[in-house]
């Protein structure tokens, strides 16, 4: 039952922001359950045909804390359970040691009420009702001293009973306050290995060159997305570019200015497509993009800007240079993304065989049986 309970409350917000209620849900629920037992059995126990009162008053407390419990598990009333539950101890406790005494260790039982109440209420509602019982208590004992027949009580008996009860107390709080500290740290280092995780995963799909998307996001997404155009009859387009001669900047200048001209190339790439398009560097010298509820047609105008661009920027340390395009557009209904990416790498390689710094689109094109076993 109890793991029931603390199932319900998972996914609380106000849970989530504080864990420790947990514990206080679970303190306030097993209180709840015991107490509804225990009061259920006296009921039966001290049942007499002549004299029922008592049991009656028994299975009174005994439902009411039923009702309190499920409350707690069908309604979600935490709070209302909680301060049930204190309510009745503090109740139960001042009537009895008013009736016992010194008897039955009558007082001995009042020291247990701070190891139920600070938990389960916090450490200042708590400490509130500790104060409000023990004003009680504590007059109520010391005007006991030499009235209470029962045993021997008198002043000594009285000092160790607050000086216990002043150890019980802080020792709860000082419990209450370690563990609040715990809650908090542990909540802390949670919050800082989301912050990990969310940083690994984005390196675990970041090209660290470019900053750029890398294959395997490209992947994921591709196949997103080509779900998303079949299940809402959306067009989607895919440019596979290439840098025209990248091996000569290399070798002319060296990697420094090659890894510089690929990073300024993706940043082309991003000032001159939409923010809804996927950018990735597809391996060296080579970009992919995929465009979201675009044609073919429109995939051709966004692939000219973009060779347009890359014809009037001049790139640091290498100058001038030139890229070529393969446009296609991808079936919704097609088995893989290599088919799908195939198409465009077949436009590319054309683009490159006809002469580079030309724009090509699958889908128009013509190419022979041994070109096809090239660019595959």
């Amino acid at each position: 039952m109890l793991s029931r309970i603390k199932t319900a409350f998972a996914a609380d917000a106000e849970m989530k922001q504080d864990p420790s209620l947990h514990r206080r849900l679970i303190m306030t629920a097993a209180i709840l359950i015991v107490t509804t037992l225990t009061f259920a059995s006296f009921a039966f126990i001290n049942f007499e045909p002549n004299s029922y009162l008592l049991s009656i008053v028994n299975l009174i407390i005994s439902i009411s804390t039923a009702l309190a419990l499920y409350s707690l598990i069908v309604k979600k009333s935490f709070y209302f359970a909680s301060y049930f539950v204190t309510a009745l101890l503090f109740t139960f406790l001042v009537i009895f040691s008013y009736f016992a005494g010194n008897e039955s260790f009558g007082l001995i039982w009042t020291v247990c009420y701070p190891l139920f109440v600070i938990p389960i209420l916090g450490l200042r509602k708590g400490m509130i009702m500790v104060v409000l019982f023990y004003s009680v208590i504590i007059p109520m004992a010391y005007l006991g001293i030499g009235e209470w027949d029962y045993g021997f009580w008198d002043i000594k008996g009285f000092v160790r009973f607050t000086i216990a009860t002043l150890a019980v107390v802080y020792t709860t709080c000082f419990f209450e306050v370690s563990a609040n500290s715990a809650y908090k740290t542990i909540q802390e280092i949670r919050e800082k290995e989301k912050v990990h995780l969310i940083a690994l995963e984005k390196l675990s799909v970041t090209d660290q060159l470019t900053g750029l998307s890398n294959r395997r996001y490209f992947d994921d997404h591709l196949a997103i997305e080509r779900k998303r155009a079949k299940r809402h009859n959306k067009t989607l387009s895919l440019i596979m570019i290439d840098i025209d001669h990248f091996k000569n900047v290399n070798d002319a200048h060296g990697h420094q200015v090659g890894d510089s001209v690929l990073r300024e190339f993706a940043r082309l790439l991003q000032d001159n497509v939409r923010d809804t398009d996927i950018i990735s560097r597809w391996g060296g010298e080579e970009f992919i993009v995929l465009l979201p509820s675009t044609s073919s047609e429109s995939a051709i105008s966004v692939a000219k800007k973009i060779q347009s661009a890359v014809n009037s920027h001049c790139f640091s340390g290498a100058g001038k240079l030139t890229a070529s395009f393969g446009v296609s557009n991808v079936d919704p209904n097609s088995n893989s993304n290599r088919e799908s990416v195939n198409k465009a790498d077949q436009a590319l390689y054309q683009a490159k065989n006809q002469g580079r710094n030309s724009v090509v689109v699958y889908e128009n094109m013509q190419m022979t049986d041994a070109d096809l076993q090239k660019a595959d």
